[in-house]
């Protein structure tokens, strides 16, 4: 992860071939290290001398990448070990996920790399970056860094969900692809950011666990630490014979891996895409410590289903006490507008309830000791601003931008989640467009709101409780 120096055994500028990619991600990105390509087609590859040999290098070699097929595989580890590179990515797949002896040419290479004091990511795997060392050895650009780090067995879908998550300032800093694990898996990478200072939540891709009980041991140390987001695939009998063909991977039986996840308490996503969100919220959130939500919608027909996701999840959107509903009331809530829980701006006039107002009335309900998180849902009217834009419309964007961050601020101030939803996207609202720039996490979906703070209590529940 934090190389001097990288060969690039198999670079080449041809489009389309994976000693371009790795030699394009690490240009790229800027790598303050020293790029070796070898290759035998070629005097220079991107503009940079290259070496028939990785031995002809002459200048150490901290790591090589392996671009090549599979066939040319064990000369080339023999050659990196006698050069004194520590540790090889091997891209090259054909092995345990393809033929039956696969398995054993993948130990069989581990046992050669280890004589020399060597050691192997991959077979089979798309690459690796360090975004904080501007280092990237994958075809992946256009991330965003943050203090996220990815361990994952399978690569091309956890980069889309990368690309996809930039405009969102969504990401993670450091992203590790394992593919077969003939060598490294997913556990020693769990253990290496259990101590990395750049690292304070790790997000997992899981096709199977190989060791299940020093992961066990690792996994529930890390999570009294750093909360561990996980995708496990392969629950099913048609997901189980993918996994094989794709990374060589056995699952087991579901239950086995709920209940080590559970043990461990280790912060299960239900869906792929729900992955970042949740590693986003578990790092940014604060503590989740008790069920009852409440919510200020726009309208109630948001409310209702709303108010639907949350109590399927396990959480309680409770009645307001008297006293509480009757200090809404007092702020100017009118009697057509329900402060019961759901509360109903909508029904008080949006346009006619000042940011303070809605702040304030927020921060009541927050600091009544009814309540452990607020979900404020609806604002965020669709338009992009442009030159035709009316005073009327840029007024209302201006002023819904207002409310939400006034209240979004009250989740420093009180210690509870404040939790922004909109159906809008940043490409159909300015309103939602212009905070999702400013940091703030807005997101689309009921479910995913009603998820991600399930999940946070849970963890929470098990943490402070130290119930693993």
């Amino acid at each position: 992860l934090k190389p001097k120096s990288v060969a690039v055994i198999g670079a080449t500028e041809r489009a389309g071939a994976w000693g371009s990619f790795i030699m394009e991600g690490l240009q790229g990105m800027n790598f303050y290290g020293k790029i070796y390509p070898v290759t035998k087609r070629a005097d220079t590859v991107y503009g940079l001398k290259a070496f028939a040999d990785v031995r002809d290098i002459p200048d150490p070699v901290d790591l090589s990448v392996l671009a090549i097929p599979e066939h040319m595989v064990e000369e080339n580890l023999k050659a990196c070990g006698e050069k004194g590179v520590k540790g090889v990515i091997m891209i090259t797949a054909g092995f345990s996920e393809a033929v039956v002896e696969g398995r054993e040419r993948e130990i069989a290479l581990s046992k050669l790399a280890r004589s020399y004091g060597m050691r192997i990511l991959g077979p089979n795997v798309s690459g690796t970056f360090n975004l904080h060392a501007r280092f990237s050895a994958s075809p992946a650009e256009n991330l965003f860094a943050t203090k996220l780090a990815a361990v994952c067995q399978g690569g091309y879908a956890f980069y889309d969900l990368l690309v996809s998550a930039r405009e969102r300032k969504m990401g993670v800093g450091k992203f590790i692809h394992t593919g077969n694990e003939c060598d490294t898996d997913v556990t020693d990478f769990l253990e290496y950011f259990e101590t990395d200072n750049e690292v304070d939540g790790i997000i997992m891709y899981l096709e199977t666990i190989r060791g299940g009980r020093r992961f066990v041991e690792v996994a529930a140390r890390v999570s009294q630490k750093k909360p561990i987001i996980v995708h496990k695939v392969g629950r099913t009998e048609s997901g189980v014979r993918a996994a094989n063909s794709h990374t060589g991977a056995l699952s087991g039986p579901r239950r086995i891996y709920d209940g080590v996840f559970n043990q461990t308490n280790i912060i299960l996503s239900p869906t792929m895409e729900l992955l970042l969100p949740l590693a986003h919220a578990a790092i940014e959130r604060p503590p989740m410590r008790g069920k009852n939500v409440a919510i200020i919608t726009m309208g109630g027909s948001w409310g209702v289903p709303l108010t639907d996701c949350l109590e399927e999840q396990g959480l309680i959107v409770p009645e307001l006490s008297y006293e509480l509903q009757k200090k809404l009331r007092d702020l100017g809530m009118p009697i057509r507008a329900s402060t019961k829980n759901p509360v109903d701006i909508g029904a008080a006039g949006v346009g006619s309830l000042s940011p303070d107002v809605l702040s304030e009335i927020s921060r009541i309900m927050l600091d009544s000791g009814e309540i452990d998180a607020l979900i404020l849902h609806g604002l965020g009217r669709p338009g992009m601003l442009d030159s035709d834009s009316s005073v009327q419309w840029k007024f209302f964007m201006e002023h819904e931008k207002a409310m939400m961050t006034k209240v979004s601020a009250l989740e420093i101030e009180t210690g509870k989640p404040v939790m922004m939803g909109a159906l809008f996207t940043p490409w159909e609202s300015q309103t939602v467009h212009d905070l999702n720039n400013e940091g703030m996490r807005i997101y689309n979906c009921l479910e995913d709101i009603a998820r991600i703070l399930s999940l946070m209590y849970r963890y929470w529940q098990k943490k402070e409780n130290n119930i693993i």
